[in-house]
């Protein structure tokens, strides 16, 4: 007998604000009319990474359920006083979400809304993808490899990573440690593109089909680099920033130590810091494409040096 299909929302009650409204994550659940794993897909744990939520949404609207294997859990906004105020940590106690998981029942409102997530949300799952961006201004591309690294070539960006230490108290960090099958995609910001939304849609489908939740082929990814050595250059001086290259250039090499971006104080006009390529071969994975404001400790740029990728 086939299961009964559905789709469910429900919000994870956290707490009241001072003014007396509520704190909740919404939580929409698609089950399929086959048995299979449980899949969570969360965005927005940081408040200025949009993309993501549109990208659960488009998801969200084109998945069949009569096609579906097992449970899809999607989580389009996990921070949402961080969303409200359009910054990357939560503004009533400045916490970075995404750097104190599992949280605690009675630390900050963020510890505790990371709390919620942790029991409530990736207890629940089988596998795991986390969609990230460079938020308001800048543009990233590429996905991390955590555990398991065929899922994240499924997801079938140029870009991977492999870092040698992972950052603490993430949302992949908490799932690593259960042994979930986990993914972290960095994509869009700024402009947050079309093209950017639709490679993230399709990517989660295709991770999908390599879960078998989605029958088909799973699509075979294009030529990926594996990069195991990122910097990332955060402005020393705060200005306005005139960069050198527009937004296309995420995913190129650039030769050389070339000028990225050159800043200067809008009250004298003087030139206060200019930024040059770190390598000899750098390949942009972050950068910010157009004339901005800037702050020194920014997310400025993100290089990765091409001599010390995986040769395959």
């Amino acid at each position: 007998m086939l299961k009964t299909t559905t789709r469910k929302y429900e919000e994870i009650f956290v707490t009241h604000l001072s003014n007396g409204s509520e704190v909740s994550l919404p939580v929409h659940t698609i089950t399929g009319e086959r048995s299979g794993p449980v899949l969570g897909l969360s965005a927005v744990v940081h408040g200025d990474e949009i993309i993501g939520s549109e990208i659960l949404r488009r998801v969200y609207d084109r998945l069949d359920e009569a096609e579906l294997a097992g449970s899809v859990k999607i989580m389009p906004v996990a921070n949402p006083l961080a969303f409200e105020s359009m910054t990357r940590n939560t503004p009533l106690d400045m916490n970075n979400m995404n750097r104190i998981f599992p949280g605690s029942a009675g630390g900050w409102v963020t510890e505790q809304i990371s709390h919620k997530i942790a029991t409530e949300f990736l207890d629940t799952i089988d596998a795991y993808i986390d969609i990230h961006s460079g938020g308001a201004q800048p543009v990233v591309d590429y996905v991390y490899i955590q555990n398991d690294e065929e899922l994240s070539r499924a997801f079938n960006f140029p870009v991977l990573y492999r870092p040698k230490t992972l950052y603490e108290g993430t949302t992949v960090t908490y799932t690593v440690e259960k042994d979930i099958p986990s993914v972290t995609v960095e994509v869009g910001g700024g402009p947050n593109f079309e093209k950017d939304i639709e490679r993230g849609v399709e990517g989660i489908f295709n991770c999908m089909r390599k879960l078998n939740m989605l029958d088909g082929e799973v699509t075979p990814p294009p030529e990926q680099k594996v990069m195991t050595e990122i910097q990332i250059i955060r402005p020393k001086q705060g200005g306005l920033m005139i960069p050198e290259y527009d937004y296309s250039a995420v995913g190129t090499v650039i030769e050389g130590n070339q000028v990225l971006s050159r800043t200067y104080n809008p009250r004298t006009f003087e030139e206060v810091e200019v930024i040059k390529a770190p390598f000899e071969k750098n390949l942009v994975i972050l950068m910010r494409g157009s004339f901005q404001k800037v702050n020194p400790g920014d997310y400025g740029f993100m290089l990765g040096n091409m001599d010390t990728r995986e040769l395959d």
